[in-house]
């Protein structure tokens, strides 16, 4: 309890049952602190009632009926408006007071509890953290209100509106689909309310104009190839991450966060790292050594833990560490190949794919998923990887 709210809230600290397992303490935690922060923020005169948090502060008086409650919310508002039809602000507060008496309706979540909520229930990587935080701050400060319950159907169509006029179609319905899903936590927590973004992301399925353009984009003669034989690199303390970019197609990530006890005689190993997590779970393989960057890595296995630390970065989001590695080596990288990290894994797939390799082996190489359910079945030919490897230059 924040010290210049304990008098006026009359306690020193909150303690609450945390239930007789570690996923009733983790389902409890979000109400809590919705109903804390509450508590802090009257105590603070910070606080404005939302007619839905007089409804639940109101739904244990055994006297009252839902129809009572809804008038109680807001006595301003009718139940119809002028034309005779039901007004939908109060069919809102009496649906939730229905669902208050019927047991369903829960609590109410603040932002923070709402990401507290989504995050004990998803466990995401911290990047995908972050990528909630902004979107739900955004859309919040678009709307102009302050708890997530009080956002309606139809500022979520404006929002996505307006999306589309400030970056790309699939840029606007990552936003949604990060916002749907925090809804989904929303309506599945609170136990009443509308999932105001259901659908929405599905309507920004990329157009065949796009899809068009695209395949006219890939049907040009687009070249990653480096601007120097790779032997010949120097300038950088990071080569030898270009090289392992060069002959194994990796994530910039993978590589920059390579630790001396995943490298071996003849492979480099992609595990999870608490530090660094990866793409999906088929980022998780073995990739053979090039015979050519044998004598790059001999002198990587000698220590142990990361081989270049220094290109982690962290920063805080929302009170969650989101670690990064290897932003800061894409312009040494431009300077000194020629090309972007990026580009290294597209020669890679590309040079496998002209020399008419099985696709499906080389998704796997790659970290990406098999083409289908029926192309995931069987085992790994590890010496048909060795050859594929082997036929780089």
């Amino acid at each position: 309890m924040p010290k210049d709210c304990r008098i006026k809230v009359g306690k020193n600290k909150w303690t609450e049952p945390g239930g007789n397992t570690l996923n009733e303490a983790r389902a409890k935690v979000p109400s809590f602190l919705a109903r804390t922060d509450a508590e802090i923020a009257e105590a603070r005169g910070e606080l404005q009632i939302t007619n839905q948090e007089r409804v639940l502060r109101q739904g244990n008086d055994p006297e009252l009926n839902a129809l009572d409650l809804a008038e109680l919310a807001n006595p301003r508002v009718g139940m119809y408006l002028d034309d005779g039809s039901a007004n939908p602000e109060f069919e809102s507060m009496l649906a939730m007071a229905e669902a208050l008496k019927a047991g369903k309706a829960r609590t109410l979540l603040s932002t923070e509890g709402l990401l507290q909520a989504r995050r004990l229930g998803r466990e995401p990587a911290p990047r995908t953290f972050e990528g909630w935080v902004k979107a739900l701050n955004a859309f919040m400060a678009y709307t102009g209100k302050s708890k997530p319950f009080e956002c309606s159907r139809a500022d979520a169509v404006a929002y996505k509106d307006t999306l589309l006029t400030r970056m790309s179609r699939s840029s606007a319905k990552t936003q949604l689909a990060y916002l749907a899903g925090l809804w989904s936590t929303l309506v599945e927590k609170q136990g009443t309310g509308e999932h105001i973004f259901k659908g929405l992301p599905g309507t920004l399925d990329e157009t065949t104009k796009a899809k068009a353009l695209r395949a006219a984009q890939a049907k040009r003669n687009r070249s990653f190839e480096p601007s120097s034989p790779w032997n010949t690199w120097t300038g950088s303390t990071y080569v030898p991450v270009f090289q392992l970019l060069y002959f194994t197609g990796c994530r910039l990530a993978e590589v920059a966060a390579l630790r001396a006890e995943d490298i071996y005689d003849d492979y480099i190993s992609v595990e999870w790292q608490e530090e660094r997590s990866l793409k999906t779970a088929n980022s998780v393989r073995d990739i053979p050594l090039h015979p050519s960057l044998v004598p790059v890595v001999s002198s990587l296995r000698e220590g142990r833990g990361h081989v270049w630390p220094q290109l982690m970065t962290i920063t805080k989001t929302a009170g969650v560490e989101v670690i990064r590695w290897g932003h800061n080596v894409a312009k040494p990288c431009k300077k000194v190949t020629g090309v972007r990290p990026k580009d290294f894994r597209d020669r890679f797939v590309t040079a496998l794919r002209d020399q008419d390799f099985n696709d499906t082996n080389i998704r796997r190489l790659s970290g990406h998923s098999s083409i289908d359910v029926h192309s995931s079945h069987g085992g790994k030919n590890w010496d048909k990887y060795v050859q594929m490897i082997n036929s780089l230059n």
